[in-house]
């Protein structure tokens, strides 16, 4: 929409080419990605990319319906033995929660578990604190090298200021490489960092209510007691329509079994349809 605005902006008063230059977009280009590989290492710039794609799905997910998966395998797990999970590992999506299960599975102990996990969280944080950190650098460096080209343009200028025509080039460089590096900076790189940093506040906190989930499962609490602790992960309005649709409701074993089989093509999806389903006659 930014994009939108500002090319709007420009056609309506002239031409779009004439704020096109090569120069210009090299200084800016090349200055942040040169700049910013002085702080950090290629691999650094290139995950901090690729985490934006990687996280997107982060807000699409319903939690309670993590909710209701999980406390379909708690109920399995008091019937059946933690060992019943063993062949449904494999089809679970989120790879955070299928190693914490795996390891359950394994027979780890609680303590020795809830440390493995709390210690994924962390360095999952590390890595996108980095991520955010290479974004905000670029957003930072792109003024400073839109002002080097507005020096560059200016020094054109002066060497050549009885050539009309060099006045004209070396003005463009001036002032289109602050205006790329501010649009870089502010609409780019900054707004980029900060949805980084959102995503990732939203995916720790399904970790951590992973990381919840998969201690109560271990350690054999009632499933009622682990989704009260796992509710406090849920933002309030959902919360409170998950608490009214459970308020007084009995789990029965033929929903169980319907919901074991539709599991694995539900585990991503909203919690309304998925509810919507577990109804249906």
């Amino acid at each position: 929409m930014g994009v939108v605005l500002v090319v709007s902006a420009i056609v309506t008063q002239g031409s779009l080419l004439i704020f096109i230059s090569f120069s210009s977009a090299l200084i800016i280009g090349g200055g942040i990605v040169s700049a910013t590989m002085m702080n950090y290492s290629f691999s650094n710039i290139k995950d901090s990319f690729s985490a934006i794609t990687s996280m997107m799905g982060a807000k699409e997910v319903d939690l309670r319906t993590d909710m209701e998966l999980l406390s379909m395998f708690a109920r399995r797990v008091r019937t059946e033995g933690i060992l019943v999970l063993d062949s449904d590992i494999q089809h679970i999506d989120d790879q955070y929660l299928k190693n914490g299960l795996q390891l359950a599975v394994d027979g780890f102990n609680k303590d020795s578990l809830d440390s493995i996990l709390r210690d994924e969280i962390k360095s999952r944080e590390r890595e996108v604190d980095i991520s955010i950190n290479v974004m905000y650098s670029m957003a930072e460096y792109a003024p400073a090298f839109g002002m080097i080209g507005t020096v560059i343009g200016m020094i054109l200028m002066l060497q050549n200021i009885s050539d009309p025509e060099s006045l004209g080039a070396g003005l463009s460089v001036a002032l289109l490489t602050t205006l790329y590096g501010t649009i870089v900076a502010n609409m780019l790189m900054g707004p980029l960092a900060g949805k980084l940093g959102y995503l990732s506040e939203l995916d720790i906190n399904r970790k951590q209510m992973f990381r919840t989930g998969i201690l109560s499962i271990v350690e054999g609490e009632n499933p009622r007691i682990m989704e009260k602790k796992m509710l406090i992960y849920v933002d309030p309005k959902s919360r409170a329509e998950y608490i009214k649709y459970h308020e007084g409701m009995r789990i029965g074993k033929e929903r169980d079994e319907k919901f074991y089989k539709l599991w694995k093509e539900q585990q991503n999806k909203e919690w309304d349809d998925l509810k919507a389903i577990l109804e249906a006659g």
